[in-house]
């Protein structure tokens, strides 16, 4: 479980919900006494009580949410390790804080103003528009609560929103802000720059033996083997039960047959249509033709070309105007039409290709059909198949002889870490489901009970840990030659890193930058002297291959004038002159950036204003009432387990 959330914890989606529910915890805060009082109280604010129920009906929304965006459905184990239990009580006793407040007020809502609040919910609405008593039904029976339960929470929550507009109103983010965001995103700067690397040394660092092995042992942590699973896996699909040498001539014919129409390439024609400007031109046009003037110089005295006029290689669907296919599919080779009164108007129409229909032979698709029948028949055996697989593990077989009982065949896979990579650190091929393996079976120990992994809609994967090598310390000979590389590009960069160093400070000191340069690197590949480039005027977030991210952020810290050394990739390091600030005139911010800003705003001072308030209520949270949410035998009417 632990390396699961591990793993899963290294996601920016990962790392942005937490840090959201961490945020959440940190500003609506948990403060007051430990209860230890009726198992279906989680809370008490003031006079306002937070049932159990309650509790788990948020968590439970929550939870959903949750998994959503993470994009699989979460266990409560996992999302708990993210602290949404708490968040769910923070969430829960900041919506009790705001019912205290409104009552104190005196603030309310009318039975017509609910009644209008719940028609409005396109949820509870039919396909007409009209509240449906059938979709209330279903929601209270989901959530297990009553029409008053309903009820109270609709006016709760109309009345919490009146108390946040009373507080946030529309609310933007200060034009000091904005400005100060603008500035930061819409600066430009000018740098002088160039890259150095590996060129600059006379030749290559060569570590002694002694060196190395010294090398190694301040980095041994690096060379470390990881634990491994042996795994044994058995794999479902329908491709797994598929027997083509069953299916007969007979069947494959039939299907063929049954087939046949969806396996014709339909007859194409290269229609050229003349559209005629009116009858005159039309009864002339004919009369010339009729004396022998050809297609082409008609086309040419109308001052077109057969370019102009060429619709392209159609089939008769692709023509528009039906008048004009007719005509066209019709028409012999080369042969212009008689007049035909198409949709433009009076138009002549001459095909000069045709490619004749084709039907894809019985023989050139006789394995294919015999191929996809076989699945098609094999797809109906998975859960039969499914079926024995379980009765015998039920019984007690091991995977391996529930397998063969099935006929089916295991595969073991010796070695696998939990990225996937075998011990020589390829990933390891053709295993369906992988994540979803590698997290069960880094969860389990050999012998334990395992269960089958779906894949997809209609596929199992069973897997059994056969064994586990743990993590070790590599041993020096092992590993020699990779701490030797290591060594050489360490050494390496750091006696570039001294060049450029030395570079920027000669010219900190008032050197010309292009003189130092010729003085201090080796011409370039054509012999020529190395001088400084010049960027064009790059934001922060601007890319440019020949600077890089990096050395980009760092000459946004340094003021303009001075001189930077900043790391690229590849091993090399920029030198940078910041030779232009161009500061941003007015506001330039996106319009979806700025109500991002004008929400995170108001949210900021709502956040505030209601832990002000909170400080000064009674607040007791009762833990037995959040482990009673959860579990229905302790008098907190939660909805069980999972």
């Amino acid at each position: 479980m632990l390396d699961l959330l591990r793993g899963f914890s290294k996601g920016w989606t990962a790392k942005i919900l937490i840090g959201l529910l961490i945020a959440s915890f940190a500003i609506w805060g948990i403060s007051g006494s430990i209860l230890f009082g009726n198992a279906n109280t989680v809370a008490q604010v003031g006079d306002t009580t937070i049932t159990a129920q309650q509790y788990r009906a948020v968590y439970d929304n929550q939870l959903n949410v949750f998994s959503q965006q993470v994009g699989r459905r979460l266990t409560r184990q996992q999302a708990d390790a993210f602290g949404l239990r708490n968040n769910v009580l923070a969430l829960v006793t900041a919506g009790a804080v705001l019912d205290e407040n409104a009552k104190s007020m005196g603030l309310g809502i009318s039975q017509e103003e609910l009644a209008k609040s719940i028609a409005n919910d396109p949820g509870l609405r039919d396909f007409s528009g009209q509240v449906d008593p059938e979709a209330i039904k279903r929601t209270l029976r989901n959530r297990g609560i009553s029409q008053d339960e309903f009820e109270t929470e609709r006016r709760r929550s109309a009345i919490r929103r009146q108390l946040e507009a009373g507080i946030i109103g529309n609310l933007d983010a200060p034009k000091a802000y904005l400005d100060a965001i603008s500035t930061y995103q819409n600066e430009a700067r000018v740098f002088d720059y160039v890259a150095v690397g590996a060129e600059v040394l006379e030749k290559t660092p060569e570590p002694t033996d002694e060196q190395v092995a010294e090398f190694f042992e301040e980095t041994k942590t690096n060379y470390t083997a990881p634990e491994y699973r042996k795994l044994t896996i058995l794999k479902l699909q329908a491709a797994d039960l598929s027997k083509p040498q069953e299916i007969t001539d007979d069947e494959i014919r039939a299907a063929y047959d049954a087939r046949k129409n969806g396996l014709q390439t339909p007859e194409q024609r290269r229609v050229e249509q003349l559209v005629l400007k009116d009858k005159a031109e039309a009864d002339n046009v004919k009369e010339k033709l009729a004396a022998g003037t050809s297609f082409d110089d008609i086309v040419t005295e109308l001052g077109k070309t057969i370019k102009d006029i060429d619709l392209g290689l159609l089939t008769k669907p692709e023509l528009p105007d039906t008048k004009v296919a007719d005509a066209a599919f019709s028409a012999e080779l080369n042969k212009p039409t008689d007049i035909v009164e198409g949709l433009f108007g009076s138009v002549i129409v001459r095909v000069s290709e045709i490619v004749e229909q084709k039907v894809t032979p019985f023989n050139e698709l006789k394995e294919q059909i015999r191929n996809e029948l076989a699945l098609e028949r094999a797809a109906d055996e998975v859960f039969t198949t499914f079926d024995a697989v379980e009765d015998e593990r039920a019984a007690g077989s091991n995977l391996t002889a529930s397998a063969k009982a099935a006929n089916l065949k295991t595969q073991t896979i010796t070695k696998i870490d939990s990225q996937g990579r075998d011990e020589n650190g390829n990933a390891v091929a053709d295993i369906p489901a992988l994540a979803q393996l590698l997290n069960a079976a880094f969860e389990s120990q050999p012998g334990d009970d395992t269960r089958e992994i779906p894949i997809g809609s209609d596929g199992f994967l069973w897997y059994e840990v056969e064994d586990i090598i743990p993590s070790r310390q590599k041993e020096f000979d092992e590993v020699k030659s990779d701490v030797k590389t290591a060594w050489i590009t360490q050494e390496t960069a750091t006696q570039v890193l001294a060049v450029a160093e030395g570079i920027a400070e000669r010219v900190r000191k008032g050197e010309d930058m292009n003189a130092v340069l010729a003085d201090a690197l080796p011409a370039d590949s054509v012999g020529g002297q190395i001088k400084y480039e010049t960027s064009k005027p790059l934001k922060r977030q601007d890319q440019e291959p020949k600077i890089g991210a990096g050395p980009i952020a760092e000459g946004f810290q340094t003021p303009k004038g001075e001189i930077a050394v900043a790391p690229a990739n590849g091993g090399n390091f920029v030198i940078m002159r910041v030779a232009d600030v161009q500061a941003p005139e007015g506001d330039n911010i996106p319009e979806d950036l700025l109500a991002q800003f004008n929400a995170s705003s108001t949210e900021d001072v709502l956040n505030q204003v209601v832990q002000d308030m909170q400080s000064k209520l009674d607040v007791s949270i009762n833990q037995a009432g959040i482990e009673a949410a959860f579990n229905p035998y302790a008098g907190g009417g939660g909805h069980g387990g999972y």
